[in-house]
């Protein structure tokens, strides 16, 4: 998904009538048979009912950034979500940016509820303990965009990674 397909990339064409397939066109079938497998995996996880955290502590952190979202908090979710590294002038300014923005922060709260729910989670990579990593399909897209965040604990507190 998202990757460009060996033919659009400049090749000849797939057959020729007295070499068989070209160098492009079996980079064409390779792309178009890991494309189909990523989408199959996809649909399995999902009709599986997805991927929901074992971790209890990071369930919570995600059920208070799913129900801050929900209440268009922005600067309470943000206070929450960000990593601890990041500098209070940053903090504030990706907070700015947020409200100065409602298309992206739609986004990025839809994204936040879905990993919450779990029932679209294509899988948990990670411990879970010290680091989890959530792949899942971007919500409201005609196109299938697999896009992941990854959640940190230090010191028993769970942040999302910058």
């Amino acid at each position: 998904m998202g990757k460009k397909k060996a033919a659009a990339r400049g090749g000849v064409s797939k057959r020729t009538p007295s070499k068989g397939l070209s160098e492009t066109g079996l980079e064409a079938v390779a792309d178009d048979a890991y494309e189909q497998m990523e989408e199959a995996e996809a649909a399995a996880a999902i009709a599986g009912g997805g991927a929901r955290t074992v971790n209890p502590e990071l369930q919570k952190r995600l059920d208070l950034l799913a129900e801050l979202s929900r209440r268009g908090d922005i600067r309470g979710f943000v206070r929450v979500f960000v990593p601890h590294d990041l500098t209070q002038d940053d903090t504030d300014y990706f907070a700015g940016e947020l409200e100065g923005d409602e298309t992206r922060w739609q986004q990025l709260a839809q994204e936040v509820q879905l990993i919450a729910d779990g029932s679209k989670v294509l899988k948990i990579v990670g411990d879970q303990t010290t680091r989890a990593e959530f792949r899942y399909l971007m919500p409201n897209q005609a196109l299938a965009i697999q896009r992941e965040v990854v959640f940190y604990c230090e010191n028993g507190d769970w942040r999302a990674e910058g």
